[in-house]
């Protein structure tokens, strides 16, 4: 499975990671809310110009976000970016996890910022902190995954 095909399982889980709700996600990158929906429920296969704009556009919230959205660069890293660096176990209980408290950023119930320190705090606990890539500058990261996508001629 190739990263555009990871986000699009994902892509739920990223969605609420970041707060939007998918009219909110396909008016940043030019899509209607069907579209995000049906990309999400794997009835439309995204493409790489999709996965482009949505990993721009991600990349921009990081970049204005630092501290609400650590909590999405790992996921990133964990799920769509470096899967092979991750025992599946510790994986799956971080998914479990996430997927229990990110619907709260978008039910209003709780803020991105909260979210992020306790997604962090249980990644941490379960030592997937340890086997993070390493943070970088928002334009290193853009310019690692854009020149993987672009030049890699099988997705």
């Amino acid at each position: 499975m190739n990263e555009i095909e990871r986000l699009q399982k994902y892509l739920l889980l990223v969605r609420r990671t970041v707060g939007w709700i998918a009219e909110e996600f396909g008016d940043r990158i030019g899509v209607t809310r069907q579209t995000i929906n049906n990309l999400e429920a794997g009835r439309n296969k995204l493409n790489k110009t999709q996965y482009i704009a949505m990993r721009s556009v991600l990349d921009v919230e990081m970049h204005q976000y630092p501290e609400e959205t650590e909590m999405l660069n790992l996921i990133l890293d964990v799920f769509v970016d470096h899967p092979e660096n991750y025992d599946e176990k510790e994986r799956e209980e971080f998914l479990t996890k996430a997927n229990m408290v990110t619907p709260s950023i978008l039910a209003g119930s709780t803020s991105r910022k909260d979210v992020s320190k306790e997604i962090m705090a249980v990644a941490d606990g379960i030592g997937l902190i340890a086997e993070a890539t390493p943070p970088f500058a928002p334009v290193e990261a853009t310019s690692a995954w854009l020149l993987k996508t672009i030049f890699d001629k099988k997705k």
